[in-house]
């Protein structure tokens, strides 16, 4: 029995310096959660509020850099229009000469040319003033039938546009009605990539919802749908449903396709949505319950802490404006007035009338205004990206703190006192040493001892 004792004694002791041993070399309390269940449990939750922050703090880092680069674009995009009016104010005092004039013409294209390249910055590979389009330019100005056109993600900024009366009514109508589903900022549904679907009794009803007013659609049963006999067939219900008024437009919705995808654009009302029935909308690659008031802000978010999320981009065309008020308007009609022209033609549609041509004076000095409205919605713009910036950086500087924090809690719990485990493991070795000299003597017998 004293025997057994003393080697139970000799084993506790090489197990405490054992441990020590591992302490003083990883430095660290627990090496197996056996060590201390309390302090692993509470190491686990420490080391998960730290990886969070950690990723919040990358993610506030990723936003800010976004933001500044949006902020160093807009500054920019403002002194240019601050020196378009310059110039503007030069044209108008009346005493320059064509020649002078046309001068300050080419500058001002050129300056719209910096406008569009500027707008069309990207950071990290991505487009900052493309919504959700990040991997496309956003703005690009093309040739028409009726002049030179600024269009922002494939859409018209302005169909009605800004003309030179030279151009004919009759083009300047059928350029806009051919292009009613190409105006920004219109309502529109987009489906998620489309493949081919069989319809199947009774799956066969679904709604689709314009401006309030819902219209029941159903497809037929047994029949194979792909993409182009499911734009046609939907295409051909709409326009019995919600029949149009008048010539202009043909549909109230248009229904294309656009790289797999059906899309659904409203170019006569303000909104529009679809809703499973007995069918599934899924089948037809859209949400149940998708509208366009869903689309209408394409805001992408960072998270940066657990219940707290910060739009870091701006939308092209909150920055240049949509219809009548686009500044590419205000800069064509500059185009026309430093040429010599006195008035310029622009389309309008409403559902009585239709689509029809109007002729508007033009004055050097009117453009003015248009221009400060320009200049005050780039500030305006600027103004929100600031308040968005500054509330990034102080909630880096919280997460900053949190970190600290967390990480000296952390260090408590997990890490040792080298001064104290350097006491104990020398404790440790000279109570192990003494057991070993104690068990020396208490087992001194050997078999030796007994073939006598």
């Amino acid at each position: 029995m004293m025997i057994q004792n003393t080697i139970n004694n000799i084993n506790n002791n090489l197990v405490k310096l054992s441990k020590l041993q591992a302490q003083a070399s990883s430095q660290k309390k627990i090496e197996v959660p056996s060590d201390d269940p309390v302090a692993a449990v509470k190491s686990l939750k420490l080391t998960s509020y730290l990886a969070n922050i950690q990723q919040y703090q990358e993610n506030a880092e990723a936003a800010n850099s976004w933001m500044g680069y949006s902020d160093s674009a807009l500054s920019q995009i403002g002194d240019i229009l601050a020196t378009i009016r310059e110039e503007t104010v030069e044209a108008a005092n009346g005493t320059l000469t064509d020649d002078d004039l046309e001068k300050i013409s080419t500058e001002i294209m050129e300056m719209k040319n910096s406008i569009i390249e500027v707008a069309n910055t990207s950071y990290a590979g991505r487009s900052i003033f493309a919504g959700y389009q990040t991997d496309d330019t956003p703005f690009a100005e093309v040739s028409t039938t009726i002049g030179d056109q600024v269009t922002y993600n494939g859409k018209y900024l302005s169909l009605g546009g800004v003309a030179a009366v030279s151009v004919s009514d009759s083009d300047l109508i059928s350029f806009y009605t051919d292009n009613m589903d190409k105006i920004s900022g219109q309502a529109e549904l987009s489906s998620a990539a489309f493949e081919e679907f069989t319809a199947a009794s009774p799956e066969l009803d679904f709604t689709v919802t314009l401006d309030g007013v819902s219209k029941t659609f159903s497809l037929v049963d047994g029949t194979d749908y792909d993409i182009d006999a499911m734009v046609d067939t939907l295409q051909s219900q709409l326009d019995a449903e919600f029949p149009s008024s008048g010539e202009q437009p043909d549909s109230l919705i248009k229904v294309s396709q656009d790289e797999g995808k059906i899309v659904l654009t409203v170019q006569d009302g303000s909104s529009i949505a679809i809703n499973s029935g007995t069918l599934d909308v899924g089948y037809l690659a859209f949400a149940d319950g998708q509208n366009s008031s869903t689309g209408d802000t394409q805001n992408i978010k960072y998270r940066v802490g657990s219940d707290s999320c910060v739009a870091v981009n701006v939308e092209g065309s909150d920055i240049v404006g949509e219809g009548t008020d686009s500044l590419f308007n205000t800069l064509a009609k500059l185009e026309l007035a430093l040429s010599g022209e006195t008035q310029y033609k622009s389309v309008s549609y409403d559902a009585t009338a239709g689509v029809t041509v109007e002729t508007y004076d033009l004055d050097l000095s009117s453009l003015l205004d248009d221009l400060d409205e320009d200049i005050n919605r780039v500030l305006s713009v600027r103004a929100d990206l600031g308040a968005r910036t500054s509330y990034i950086e102080k909630t880096q500087n919280r997460l900053e703190g949190n970190e600290l924090t967390y990480t000296d809690i952390l260090s408590q719990n997990d890490e040792v006192d080298l001064a104290e485990v350097s006491i104990n493991l020398s404790s440790a070795q000279a109570g192990y040493q003494a057991a070993l000299a104690a068990g020396a003597k208490v087992i001194q017998n050997s078999l030796l001892d007994y073939l006598t």
